[in-house]
């Protein structure tokens, strides 16, 4: 047993009585709280060049020989959910129309669009009347939420026993992005496939914003998790996923989901849930998806991802915790630099070593991301604490809507914040 001489407690009596010590314990708690921020950013660099370096990719599926097999798998429907997309939907279209897949078939669902999109998918169904089919989607119920309705109908209408749903700002970056998918679903006996895309950011907000977002996407459902049958961890890519007609049924087809509105998430959950196979690829060289929009539509965007977290008190301490894991390295810096002035030098410069090497953590992170996970100039990284602060508003902004029963607005429809049921305040 430890033995506490008299000598020791008159020397720790002393010490105490010669330090400010509300400070000593401010102090402390700092150096706690900044180590334990410090330790997380460690895990996730660490973590994030395992995910980048190990995650399968979607070109390893050349091994198969495609060309020998290609014309025994099955008819493959892509689906095409679109609303106000007058953009995006010709170049989506013209790249899905070049697929050198065999046997395939396009089923673009007008999502009750304001501007010209209609028009365009019938312009394209006339010229490609063999390959194209257009839905134009009634106005969805109630209780749905309006993309899960439109992906609902084009399933109602195709035909293929492979259905690959793809956003309508969605470009396959070569000719053999679809055989090469299918090649991979087919030989690797999956139920489900989806591929990690690279993500156009034609905007500032999304170029600083991103990489916290995406490397957090790779902590939580990175592909080593979701690969693996024993971890619950699921994801699909609601930009680009494969899924045989067996599997979407026995799963209840966007029906079972169709009041939540970050459905991709969803129904991946009851993919794994089912113990059907799903497998997660990194495919940034064939798949780009489009990101754009201004300060406010981004500030919204992040809101509608942060409603994949259930609001309660366990995960209010979570969301408080990921606030700090943003906020505080840089928030402390000046506490840390002020530390070196007071006679406390030890604890200071362990304060402020490791307060530094977490804010160079978090550059190094964004500046990795951006380079290697974004294919995006890694210059961005340097405002990487603006994005800290906006990521943090949004978590904040969120609860707050949450509590209030608020609502939040993303493309051109508003959802009620983080119910089981979220029903759309409005429809079209």
């Amino acid at each position: 047993m430890l033995k506490i001489s008299s000598e020791h407690f008159i020397y720790v009596t002393y010490i105490t009585e010669q330090m400010n010590f509300p400070y000593f314990i401010v102090l402390n708690i700092f150096s706690a709280t900044i180590f334990f921020a410090f330790c997380a950013w460690l895990y996730f660099f660490l973590y994030l060049i395992k995910s980048l370096k190990q995650s399968p990719r979607l070109e390893e599926s050349k091994k198969y020989n495609i060309n020998n097999n290609i014309n025994n798998y099955p008819k493959v429907s892509i689906i095409v959910p679109a609303l106000d997309e007058e953009n995006n939907i010709s170049k989506c279209l013209d790249n899905l129309l070049d697929q050198d897949y065999h046997n395939f078939e396009i089923v673009a669902v007008n999502d009750s669009s304001s501007d010209m999109t209609g028009e365009i998918m019938q312009a394209y169904m006339k010229s490609n009347p063999k390959r194209i089919s257009v839905i134009t989607a009634n106005p969805k119920p109630v209780d749905w939420i309006g993309k899960n309705w439109a992906c609902y109908q084009g399933y109602l209408n195709a035909t293929g026993e492979i259905f690959v749903f793809v956003d309508a700002d969605t470009i396959m970056c070569s000719p053999s992005v679809i055989s090469l998918a299918v090649s991979y679903l087919v030989e690797e006996k999956l139920d489900a496939l989806t591929g990690r895309p690279n993500i156009l950011a034609h905007n500032i907000w999304t170029k600083i914003t991103l990489p916290i977002l995406w490397t957090f996407s790779h902590v939580k459902y990175s592909a080593l998790c979701v690969n693996n049958a024993r971890s619950k961890s699921s994801y699909l890519f609601g930009c680009f996923y494969l899924i045989n007609r067996k599997t979407y049924e026995s799963i209840g087809t966007h029906k079972a989901v169709k009041d939540e509105i970050v459905e991709d998430v969803a129904l991946g959950k009851k993919i794994k849930q089912q113990k059907f196979k799903l497998k997660m690829v990194r495919a940034e060289e064939q798949i780009t998806t489009l990101m754009t929009g201004n300060f406010m539509s981004l500030r919204e965007g992040l809101k509608r991802s942060i409603n994949l977290i259930p609001l309660s008190h366990k995960n209010v301490t979570n969301i408080s915790v990921v606030f700090l894991l943003l906020l505080e390295p840089f928030i402390l810096f000046p506490f840390s630099c002020h530390s070196l002035l007071t006679h406390y030098e030890n604890l200071s410069n362990v304060l402020f070593a490791i307060n530094i090497v977490t804010i160079v953590l978090i550059f190094s992170i964004n500046a990795t991301q951006l380079a290697i996970g974004l294919l995006l100039n890694p210059i961005y990284a340097l405002l990487c604490p603006i994005a800290c602060v906006l990521v943090s508003i949004s978590f904040i902004s969120f609860i707050i809507k949450a509590r209030c029963g608020g609502v939040i607005k993303w493309r051109g429809r508003a959802y009620i914040a983080n119910r089981s049921v979220m029903n759309s305040c409005q429809s079209k």
